[in-house]
């Protein structure tokens, strides 16, 4: 009789074992999503489009094998927060892998989602603003944060997971405004609530814009940022 307990017992260790392992792999799959402008489209510093960070980062995840699904389709180098907000309302369809698929849907599957966003916003509105001064600049950077909580809120309906929202690095701007007005759109972001802020700011250095007419940046500073950002998401696995 005990011999049978115990065959028992070690039966059902086994198979708690089997379980464990299988949900500890199931639940270290990625489906990756990248949202937003240019930065997150991987736009380098001569305006084309090639290896961005959500690349480096679907690379990172691809070597270890944990990687389901990636998409970055939902990247544009002119994005504003608004057309991206109309997208999701409206529920855009993309086709991966042969399969045709609407925003709602992907966001709902993924368990990654990172975005960069609100450049363009700041430079749109800054450009049309006759007679900038400090006051009508806060009262950009205040639609700004209200727009972009809504972006959030409307994300954050289909994806309740941390959304990784990546800053600006300091683009060697010459208009004091937009120098200004990153400095606030990092504030924004950084008392935002349900997202995870990655500054870029120490990260990418003036070396890294190679040309002096372009906000963007090299590969390797995009690499840089991908870098960030998995260090963080292997910090976050390992509590």
């Amino acid at each position: 009789m005990i011999k049978k307990h115990y065959k028992l017992i070690i039966f059902l260790l086994i198979i708690f074992t089997i379980f464990m392992i299988y949900k500890n792999n199931h639940n270290h799959y990625y489906n990756y999503t990248s949202l937003g402008d240019g930065y997150a489209k991987g736009i380098n510093s001569y305006g084309i489009e090639e290896y961005g960070y959500s690349d480096f980062i679907k690379d990172s995840l691809q070597k270890s094998k944990k990687l389901k699904l990636y998409t970055k389709d939902y990247t544009s180098k002119d994005e504003s927060i608004n057309n991206l907000y109309d997208a999701i309302v409206t529920n855009e369809k993309i086709t991966i892998n042969h399969s045709e698929k609407n925003i709602k849907e992907i966001l709902r599957e993924s368990n990654l989602v990172t975005i960069t966003i609100g450049l363009n916003d700041l430079i749109y509105h800054i450009a049309i603003t006759p007679n900038l001064n400090e006051y009508k600049l806060n009262s950009i950077m205040n639609n700004i944060e209200k727009e972009l909580t809504r972006l959030i809120k409307e994300i954050k309906t289909y994806y309740p997971k941390t959304i990784y929202i990546i800053g600006y690095p300091n683009i060697p701007f010459e208009n004091i405004y937009i120098k200004e007005g990153l400095t606030k759109l990092e504030t924004i972001y950084k008392n935002m609530q349900g997202i995870e802020y990655i500054s870029t700011a120490k990260i990418i250095t003036n070396e890294d814009f190679l040309n002096p007419n372009s906000i963007y940046i090299r590969r390797e500073g995009y690499k840089k940022i991908a870098y960030e950002i998995t260090k963080k998401l292997a910090k976050e696995k390992n509590n």
